[in-house]
């Protein structure tokens, strides 16, 4: 009896130390399970980054020579939204969880590749581009639909009112500069 007790006993020792030693206990991705974030911290660090990117494209493609009317007035919609949209995540970030300082490795949370999200692009093409335009929206195109698949998570998944707010109006704005864009994709937009 005293054997059983003693093994026991052990066993609830691991269980604890386990339970309590963060990295001791893996999800099948790998990932800790004391290390998993709330979905809604999750999706602000996948979010932010990604909008800083969409940003970063429009000021590259700008500068090498974004020139048709229709995109130029998309990427100044997605500056000013997209900026807007970026101080109000840091903000609840801030405020929820005690930091703005968003986590590099936060995205992985969401269960999304960077192909999904729309983030595998490469701003070189930018610069190479005979056509500026068209490559420009054959980038961002499948950057929203990655942006729109994040909000579609986050309106399953968000714990916060805000971020489901938040997600609807991503996915609305995204959905029509997608329309807006797909012609100069295809290359069939009239001059």
């Amino acid at each position: 009896m005293r054997k059983l007790f003693a093994v026991l006993a052990a066993l609830v020792a691991l269980t604890a130390g386990l339970t309590a030693g963060a990295g001791a206990v893996a999800s099948p991705a790998g990932q800790s399970l004391a290390a998993k974030a709330p979905f809604d911290r999750a999706f602000i660090d996948a979010m932010v980054p990604h909008h800083r990117s969409a940003i970063e494209m429009v000021r590259v493609a700008r500068r090498y020579g974004l020139s048709e009317p229709v995109l130029i007035s998309v990427g100044r919609d997605i500056v000013a939204s997209q900026n807007k949209e970026i101080g109000q995540m840091l903000t609840w970030r801030k405020r929820w969880y005690g930091s703005a300082k968003v986590d590099p490795d936060g995205a992985m949370e969401l269960g999304l590749s960077e192909h999904a999200m729309g983030m595998d692009h490469d701003l070189g093409e930018l610069r190479r581009a005979a056509d500026v335009n068209k490559v420009f929206a054959q980038m961002m195109i499948p950057h929203h639909q990655g942006a729109i698949r994040m909000a579609r998570l986050a309106l399953k998944r968000a714990q916060h009112a805000e971020v489901k707010t938040l997600a609807r109006a991503i996915i609305t704005s995204q959905q029509r500069e997608v329309r807006l864009m797909e012609p100069y994709a295809s290359g069939k937009h009239q001059h």
